[in-house]
């Protein structure tokens, strides 16, 4: 089951508005910057400007115009490591499908740098709101199987084929290569048998289900927010190509997102605009602010690069810092989007953020 519903569903600026804030917020992120330089930052700022925002009217998870891409992460456990994918369909052009490596690290709101195997022990609503913020795009619908899950929907198919580029050994049998229509036990035993090649296993088996006519549906015992939308949207993504995500080694074992690239090829894809780099400072002491904040912020196209503590936690009033005159904006944007806050502007750029939010007891979520 999802978790807890947000309150109040964001102010969404045009299209155009959006395209025309990507085009002046392009730029490189810069990831893992000590605390101590934001600080340093919000004690330039000069100005402040505004009331508080208005509330945003509606009710509801954010949800996207009728003329927005649809998105689903998936996670298949029960591997030696967690599937994880987000898959997505844009209003125009081809489907795709992004697996993602089980060496990653992407950045959690509210949590900081976190590995796929922490993202993958998540709460399944969680697990999407981290995939979104790495993505830079809210996605919708999230599903979470296990193994078996997978290996029922399959069989329910009449199974699946899948064309293998070379030999894989299984606990009972070696497969491939060549092109084989796996049974559902066959497609258990295929991906629990992954060693160092899990990340080839899984994307040549979520492109074969992508790739048939009548891709396997999802059934009632799987963690998900709309089980229908979750199936409509595996049946939309028919003929999903497979993209590589940018990514760099920075350890042996730790693979991190490469930014801007990945804004630019999820942007090119799928229509939407770069995401802002956005600093989140918990001053309120409640837990899971950083998350709330996220799943505010994220459908209007701002993404948490840093959460960290606020110096207090007995700010009564939210403030949204403009890191620079030429983001006062977007800083009004976000409070559109949160509901509250004042903004102020800063004189400089922190260089780590294009706005910071340092949230106080009176965002509510």
């Amino acid at each position: 089951m999802s978790g807890p519903v947000p309150s109040g569903e964001p102010v969404r600026p045009s299209r155009v508005e959006r395209a025309d804030r990507s085009r002046r917020t392009r730029r490189g992120v810069v990831w893992g910057v000590v605390a101590a330089l934001v600080v340093v930052g919000i004690g330039t700022f000069l100005v402040t400007r505004g009331d508080d925002a208005a509330t945003p009217s509606g009710d509801g998870q954010p949800g996207g115009s009728p003329d927005d891409p649809t998105m689903l992460a998936l996670q298949v456990n029960g591997g030696p490591a967690p599937f994880l994918a987000v898959v997505g369909v844009p209003t125009e052009g081809t489907p795709f499908l992004m697996p993602l490596s089980s060496e990653l690290n992407i950045v959690v709101p509210g949590q900081g740098e976190t590995s796929t195997a922490g993202v993958a022990a998540l709460p399944g609503d969680s697990m999407r709101v981290a995939l979104s913020n790495m993505s830079g795009v809210w996605i919708e619908h999230f599903a979470v199987l296990t193994l078996r899950d997978l290996a029922a929907a399959v069989d329910a198919a009449g199974g699946v084929t899948v064309d293998l580029p070379e030999a894989y050994p299984t606990t009972g049998d070696v497969m491939g290569p060549g092109e084989i229509t796996m049974s559902g036990a066959q497609t258990r035993a295929f991906l629990a048998g992954a060693t160092d090649d899990a990340g080839v296993r899984w994307e040549s088996l979520l492109s074969a289900i992508l790739d048939g006519s009548s891709p396997p549906e999802v059934s009632a015992e799987v963690e998900a927010d709309d089980l229908e939308a979750v199936n409509a949207t595996l049946a939309d993504a028919e003929g999903a190509e497979v993209l590589d995500m940018p990514t760099e080694r920075v350890t042996s074992t730790n693979v991190v997102p490469v930014y801007p690239a990945l804004d630019e090829l999820l942007s090119g894809t799928l229509g939407t605009p770069i995401p802002v780099p956005v600093i989140v400072q918990n001053g309120s002491g409640e837990p899971g602010v950083g998350e709330s904040v996220a799943v505010s912020i994220l459908p209007e196209a701002f993404r948490t690069v840093l959460s960290q503590n606020a110096q207090s936690f007995d700010i009564a009033r939210t403030a949204v810092f403009a890191n620079g005159p030429d983001h006062e904006g977007e800083a009004r944007a976000v409070t559109a989007a949160l509901g509250v806050g004042r903004v102020r502007v800063a004189a400089v750029p922190s260089g780590v953020g294009d706005i910071t939010i340092v949230v106080g007891k009176d965002f509510t979520a």
